[in-house]
């Protein structure tokens, strides 16, 4: 049922895209992008593979996080997209210094689990930019 729920919402996520392609702000997606979707659930698999558990052990965990990928395909969530980044123009220090960091000590130390809390963590923050917004929609609305 999950992985069916996964299919349909990945091909509804395809449409919306299509369709709304010109209306909306292109910084944010609109719900969670089907590649970052199919990352969450492949790097499950990879950890899973990595510390040798059998898929019977997390069958309930495989079946939760497949639902909430499909689930939030299809959500109006915002998730940043990352298409106003400039990289001709010059970059701080820092972010190169962090991106180094990243992607030559973090990733290599350990792949699996490094990867997916990656996806993991960018599929909960389009719930973490709601919640976001919403808070300051109430400080704005809030009687001074």
């Amino acid at each position: 049922i999950a992985a069916f729920i996964y299919c349909v919402s990945a091909a509804l996520r395809l449409a919306r895209f299509n369709t709304n392609a010109e209306v909306i702000d292109k910084r944010f997606f609109q719900g969670l992008p089907t590649p970052a979707a199919a990352a969450l659930i492949a790097g499950l698999v990879w950890v899973m593979l990595d510390f040798d558990i059998a898929g019977s052990d997390v069958r309930w965990l495989a079946w939760c996080i497949t639902l909430f990928a499909g689930l939030t395909m299809v959500s109006n969530l915002p998730y940043y997209s990352g298409k106003e980044i400039n990289l001709r123009k010059s970059v701080p220090f820092i972010t190169v210094l962090l991106l180094a960091l990243f992607f030559f000590v973090l990733i290599p130390s350990h792949p699996p689990v490094v990867l997916f809390c990656l996806f993991l963590l960018y599929a909960l923050s389009g719930y973490g930019l709601r919640l976001w917004r919403l808070m300051k929609r109430k400080r704005m609305s809030a009687p001074q």
